[in-house]
């Protein structure tokens, strides 16, 4: 639930009538040796409150589920075995400040574990590190805390290595004596020259050594090694600089969830998160809504993430009114504080965060300002940011969420001295991340415009099994019908749950690109690399030239572009011997050349193409000699001759029969269609009823055959009118039967009353059996496109089984389409029925009818816990191949859109406006051996 909790009573009261209790055991066994230093118990994470026995007796007690609790247990152990107890209650008054928008659960969520250290011992460490003015050298202050809990004084050597790899770049020791019963900071601050810096690009590490020794007995010997990155973060005229350099974030939101486990993830699937990110051009993330788990910023270090760490605060169902929000309740300040304190002092070594986050729409007022001041007495080297905010003094940074675009135009054009980083934006629910690019447009025009954050990465939902132990992907009502949800508002992320991606991660990728290509004309390509602190000694271009989809030129040039430089790339020799009527693209990559650990030597970075001369699409000519005969009776109407044969009705024009060669093409008729599968943006602009004259329409038109068949020549013409429901618009179609057994439409759509709504989609479709089992196109692909979602994908000839070609989205709806198609063609075993058209096609290949997708207003969906969108029931599991397909061919479809997912319409610029529309198709059938 996204607005609600899941509970009714209120603050400063907990549920009583129903809060779950998970009680946990666990029996030890415990050496002389480890008894005989400081034994801790270590929680990682555990939800939501939490009391802790030791052999029966009571140690502790912790809440705050997303941040460490350590139990000092020495004097509650003993050798042998001991039982650890735990009782963790599913709801405290901490869940007034943990209702992020995720699966509710509760329990242990990270990991559990005890650990022995010395009497006398390193008890917290800080490595603050920085660049000088120069951003040349590296500064290092490290900060020691030592701590006796001996009985009487202790005398220990310090020693502090840090090295480049092999290289030791700074070196110091030093004597310390620590009273007893007393806790010693001890300071070392030194320059480090030339230094590596470390960024997303370039995440150069350190590994830095600590080693406190006893000189009389070495078993008192304690060791930490750990790495250290030296970077700068500073805000200059209105934007976050990163060593110097704009910080342009290309980021991500990410939950921690699992299919299997929920909340807790594993390591192999956090790599695999930040390895897919990589390999998609994503640059940073957002630890939404609290600090994750600590290997994950580990990874994050190690490979190049920039990253805002979030304190885990959000009391969303109060913020939403001014009368109940927290932010100036006083009572509260200690709750709050004490989640960023813990946030602070577990992750502030991690040279990826640059920001701290003050928590996610949990209000407004003099909590944060306490709390953002809090951070700026101790951090000089990170930004501090809180959405609320806005442009208030408690915030660094600008970081609104899912501003419309004239917005962010507003900002950049404004005289303000705060930068902008959208926290989150394009709302990634279902089949959405239009105008992506559109966004970055505009993020690129303004110095103080510095990207942001898709939401999000992942959807959140468990595998289940149905009645017959096939799994599907849960959400809503499926883990308690009785309780209030928001439905699959949670599927919102750019992979699926086991991490396979969904189609727009395609456009993610594309527009996140470090590398801008221009071509200049006279075979002269413009490479910009856009990185700010690495080149592209590493990388090599491919360029191709592609003849009407075919690749027949390809060559490989190594050229180097320094950051934020430009290069100019010869390609003349590809650009030679033309023939007319071929339609001509260059296509330039960015490939990987030298191997890395998450990119493989090859791997495609960034791309481009450019139209170099258009081509024309060749229809087969008709025959002279094959004359046709057209039958008619009191039903039915048979056109024929020696190569086709099409069966009408003869009242409403429908396709009874069509044949070629004596093979059967179809036996259903060709629909118009105006409606598409809502998506989840759809139905939470509420465009199942806005639009359902358009629903009604494709379902319920009333054909007429208005002109019957006359042979013109070498075609049989006639005329079929669809009348829409109470006559507000009309579609009439032009067919002609070729007598090469080419079947020739134009299709007319008029509106004949004002007032429409705008159309999902315009075109038709034909309906096919499912022995056409192969889909051949050119066009873009081979991923699904739209309107306002295709600058990802290539124009190209592509193929593959009709029964793939669409994407099991969590919920059933819209997919599978494919634009700018210069033609299609479906085969069966010795048939295949080609389309062209008078204008680039968008077209999709259902293995089912469209209903198997749809969703109908008045009985699939129910209000919502949020209100936000309708609660839905249909799984993409759910969804089941049909005897038939569905082969959509149509003029246009509306974009996806994914400004948000509540409300939020397609951009004007990808509607489909109610005025006259007219293209024309060709469907030309052919026969060929197996």
């Amino acid at each position: 639930m996204d607005e609600r909790y899941p509970f009714d009573t209120e603050w400063p009261n907990i549920p009583t009538d129903y809060n779950p209790v998970g009680s946990y055991r666990k029996e030890v066994v415990l050496t002389e040796d480890m008894l005989s230093e400081e034994l801790i118990l270590h929680f990682e994470a555990a939800k939501s409150a939490m009391y802790v026995y030791i052999n029966g007796k009571y140690v502790g007690y912790s809440q705050g589920s997303k941040t460490p609790a350590e139990f000092n247990i020495s004097n509650y152990v003993s050798k042998g075995k001991n039982l650890i107890a735990l009782q963790l209650f599913r709801w405290s008054d901490a869940s007034y400040l943990e209702s992020q928008d995720m699966l509710r659960m509760s329990g242990i969520e990270r990991g559990v574990y005890l650990y022995s250290r010395p009497k006398v011992h390193i008890a917290d460490h800080y490595s603050y590190t920085n660049l000088d003015d120069s951003y040349t050298n590296g500064i290092l202050k490290d900060t020691l805390w030592l701590r006796n809990t001996l009985d009487k004084n202790a005398l220990r050597n310090l020693s502090i290595v840090v090295r480049n790899q092999e290289k030791v770049v700074l070196e110091l020791n030093k004597t310390i004596e620590i009273p007893k019963g007393c806790t010693v900071p001890v300071t070392f601050a030194e320059n480090i020259k030339n230094v590596q810096k470390w960024s997303a690009e370039n995440p150069a590490l350190y590994q830095l050594k600590i080693k406190l020794s006893d000189d009389i007995n070495p078993n008192n010997n304690e060791y930490i090694t750990t790495k250290i990155g030296f970077k700068r973060v500073e805000i200059k005229d209105a934007q976050v600089l990163f060593n110097g350099a704009p910080l342009q974030i290309k980021g991500v939101n990410r939950h921690e969830t699992d299919p299997f486990t929920g909340h807790v993830v594993s390591k192999e699937s956090m790599v695999q998160d930040i390895k897919l990110m990589k390999q998609n051009n994503i640059n940073a993330v957002r630890s939404a809504h609290y600090p994750n788990d600590p290997y994950w910023l580990e990874l994050c270090d190690r490979y190049g993430l920039y990253v805002v760490d979030e304190a885990n605060i959000e009391s969303h169902p109060l913020a939403i009114h001014d009368s109940t929000q927290i932010g100036n309740e006083k009572s509260w300040l200690p709750a709050h504080m004490a989640r960023i304190e813990r946030m602070y002092y577990r992750d502030r070594n991690h040279p990826s965060i640059y920001s701290w986050s003050l928590g996610n729409e949990a209000g407004h007022g003099s909590i944060f300002k306490t709390a953002y001041q809090w951070f700026k007495n101790r951090e000089d080297n990170r930004i501090v940011q809180y959405e609320p905010a806005q442009k208030g003094d408690y915030t660094d940074i600008y970081c609104p969420m899912y501003p419309k675009p004239k917005y962010l135009i507003e900002h950049g054009e404004s005289s303000t001295d705060k930068p902008a980083i959208m926290i989150e934006y394009a709302h990634a629910m279902g089949n959405s991340v239009g105008n992506l690019q559109d966004y970055w447009d505009i993020i690129e025009a303004y110095p103080s415009l510095q990207g942001g954050y898709i939401w999000d990465w992942v959807d959140q939902a468990l595998e289940y099994k149905d009645k017959n132990g096939s799994p599907y992907l849960a959400y809503g009502h499926d883990y308690h019908p009785d309780l209030p949800t928001d439905g699959n508002f949670l599927n919102n992320g750019l992979v699926d749950p086991y991490r396979n991606p969904h189609p727009h991660l395609t456009e993610v990728k594309k527009v996140y690109e470090p590398v801008q290509f221009n071509y200049l004309g006279r075979g002269i390509l413009e490479v910009t690399n856009k990185n700010f602190f690495t080149d592209f000694s590493d990388k090599t271009f491919r360029i191709r030239l592609l003849a009407d989809g075919n690749i027949i030129k390809e060559i490989h040039k190594k050229i180097n572009v320094l950051p934020q430089g430009k290069e100019k790339i010869e390609v003349k020799q590809l650009l030679e011997n033309w023939q007319q009527g071929v339609e001509y693209f260059l296509e330039v990559s960015l490939l990987q050349d030298t191997p890395t650990e998450l990119l493989d030597k090859g791997f495609e970075i960034g791309w481009d193409q450019f139209v170099l001369q258009n081509g024309k699409t060749t229809i087969p000519k008709t025959g002279s000699d094959a004359i046709f005969t057209v039958a008619t009776s009191e039903k039915n109407i048979e056109i024929t001759n020696n190569v086709v044969s099409l069966q009408l009705d003869r009242e409403n024009g429908d396709i009874i029969s069509w044949k070629f060669q004596g093979q059967t093409i179809t036996e259903m008729p060709i629909r118009p269609n105006f409606w598409r599968p809502p998506t989840d943006n759809d139905l939470g602009n509420g465009m199942d009823k806005w639009a359902r004259f358009w629903q009604d329409a494709s379902y319920g038109y009333t054909a007429v055959l208005i002109e019957e068949p006359k042979q013109i020549n070498d075609h049989v013409a006639y005329t079929v009118q669809y009348s829409l429901p109470k006559k507000k618009a009309e579609v009439e179609i032009r067919y002609k039967l070729m007598n090469n057994g080419n079947l020739q439409l134009t299709y007319r759509f008029e509106p004949k009353k004002k007032g429409l709504p705008h159309i999902p989609r315009l075109g038709l479709y034909l309906t096919l059996p499912r022995t056409f089992n192969r889909v051949n196109w050119y066009g873009k692909g081979p991923e699904e496109g739209y309107w306002d979602r295709q600058t990802g994908l290539k124009i190209g000839k592509y193929s593959g089984n009709t029964t793939k070609q669409f994407h099991r989205y969590p919920r059933p709806q819209e997919t599978g389409n494919k634009t700018s198609v210069r033609w299609m063609e479906l085969r069966a075993n010795t048939l295949s029925l080609k389309v062209v058209g008078d204008t680039l096609l968008n077209c999709s290949v259902w293995p089912f009818g469209m209903k198997e997708l749809d969703f109908d207003s008045n009985t699939d969906g129910a209000a919502s816990a949020s209100g936000l969108v309708p609660v839905t029931k249909k799984h993409g599991a759910d969804i089941m191949l049909g005897e038939n397909l569905q082969w959509n061919i149509d003029y246009l479809q509306m974009g996806v859109g994914g400004d948000n997912s509540w409300g939020a319409e397609v951009h004007d610029e990808y509607k489909i406006k109610p005025k006259e529309y007219s293209y024309s198709i060709t469907l030309i059938p052919a026969v060929f051996n197996h």
